[in-house]
């Protein structure tokens, strides 16, 4: 009987978020409408369905999420290794790719700089390095899944780091379409792309390439269309998910923590919004035109299968042109995260680092001193390159930069005991920051290449 009530209140929430949308004709009205009743909905199964119920009610939570999130996942390949290959092939001769790249890999080192010095600035302020009791964590609550990691990693080098960067490049082409391997589907887009464009100067009868691209392209964003139009009801379904695991107590659980992670966040939105008002952008217009990705992200806790909302808020949107959003977007699912590669880090280093001088009983990181926090910057600009923009890989990268560091597995395994139990909502601002910064990267980026449409950012959605 729970079930079937469970059942009805899902599809009266469906009918709620169609009316919005059809009323307000805004996305975003309709995106907002989910995250309430999926608050409400979460609320009333933690306290009014048993939990054996809810188990069973679950499989059809989990059914809808599933297919929504599996569709978004769909996509990253085609998006990224269509629209990639097309933006080479495309691209004005007079212009230079390997310009385009390097404009986005140098913003994102740059805001990958500033919001670990941000994020420094906020863990010594709030002591996270006395965060940690020793005497109230035991490391063998660390799950067997971390404790694996830490021991592959346990003893990793710089060098065993850039090896490991490596493994990305595929071993075939096939390889790296069948595992959603961003970076290997981005290198083979990219040789692809370089190649018809070479060939093209000497065999003018590839030119034809360029409409069937363009044909091809225009294919995928009507598929990637189709599966937009469940964003609302997929973040309807995995917010119901988040809420009715903890129930209310989720927005609780270690509230210094959480609080000071998200000000983080907030801080480092900031940061962006100055950034680009110092190129003329209207912040308010700027955040709502991307709030639509974010939301997905928050939801979703990925960034690969939110890149689809990413792309189109930034071309459709905020005005970015095709070229840089593609390549920005695509190149930003596996670095440049504000959040899972900087902040996130960060924190975990203070934390580590104050863990190895209270188990020491003597001062090895003097986390005062210049030297240390550019060895910190350092070695998260390092961690935050092939990060996998899927939910959870924000702890790997950590793991990565402390083992940069030189902290020994014991700490790293406190330090993850502390922070799991929270990751999973943590995470979810984590993503929504992540791909704000994305966003950031693009606007400033086609802004300052002029390339940028006022048009497009200044329309009502």
């Amino acid at each position: 009987m729970e079930v079937a009530l469970g059942l009805v209140f899902m599809i009266l929430a469906v009918v709620a978020i169609r009316w919005t949308g059809k009323k307000f004709q805004k996305s975003i009205v309709k995106n907002l409408t989910a995250v309430v009743l999926g608050v409400i909905f979460g609320v009333l199964i933690f306290y009014l369905m048993k939990d054996g119920v809810y188990d069973e009610f679950k499989y059809y939570l989990k059914s809808v999420s599933n297919v929504y999130i599996r569709s978004l996942k769909m996509m990253i390949v085609p998006i990224v290794f269509i629209s990639v290959t097309t933006t080479i092939v495309s691209l004005d001769h007079r212009k230079s790719l390997g310009k385009k790249f390097s404009q986005v890999i140098s913003f994102f080192v740059v805001s990958i700089v500033g919001a670990s010095l941000l994020s420094y600035l906020l863990a010594m302020n709030f002591n996270f390095s006395d965060l940690v009791d020793i005497k109230t964590i035991q490391e063998s609550s660390v799950s067997e899944h971390y404790a694996q990691r830490i021991d592959n990693i346990g003893t990793a080098s710089f060098g065993k780091v850039v090896l490991g960067l490596t493994h990305n490049v595929p071993t075939s082409i096939f390889d790296a379409f069948s595992n959603n391997n961003v970076i290997g589907t981005l290198i083979v887009a990219i040789l692809l792309g370089v190649s018809i464009r070479k060939l093209k100067t000497v065999d003018h009868k590839l030119d034809k390439v360029d409409g069937i691209l363009d044909h091809v392209k225009n294919i995928v964003s009507q598929m990637t269309k189709f599966i937009l139009a469940l964003t609302p009801y997929g973040i309807f379904v995995l917010m119901t998910i988040a809420v009715a695991e903890k129930g209310p107590f989720i927005f609780g659980d270690f509230a210094k923590f959480i609080g000071v992670s998200y000000l983080g966040m907030l801080l480092i939105i900031v940061m962006h919004l100055i950034v680009n008002l110092w190129k003329g952008v209207n912040p308010k217009r700027y955040f709502m035109n991307v709030l639509p990705a974010m939301l997905t992200g928050f939801t979703t806790q990925s960034s690969g299968a939110t890149l689809p909302v990413t792309i189109s808020s930034l071309e459709k949107r905020n005005g970015v042109d095709s070229e840089t959003a593609n390549i920005t977007g695509s190149l930003g699912t596996t670095m440049g995260m504000n959040a899972c590669g900087a902040m996130w880090p960060t924190f975990m280093i203070v934390i580590g680092a104050g863990l190895t001088n209270a188990l020491s009983g003597q001062l090895v990181f003097d986390l005062a001193s210049v030297s240390t926090v550019m060895t910190i910057v350092l070695a998260v600009v390092i961690s935050s390159f092939g990060i996998v923009g899927l939910p959870g890989t924000a702890s790997f990268a950590a793991i990565t930069a402390m083992t940069i560091m030189g902290f020994d597995a014991e700490v790293i395994g406190l330090v993850l005991t502390f922070v799991l139990s929270v990751d999973t909502l943590i995470d979810m601002g984590r993503t929504a920051t992540n791909i704000f910064g994305v966003t950031s990267a693009a606007t400033f980026i086609s802004k300052h290449n002029k390339e940028w449409s006022h048009e497009v950012f200044q329309q009502e959605n």
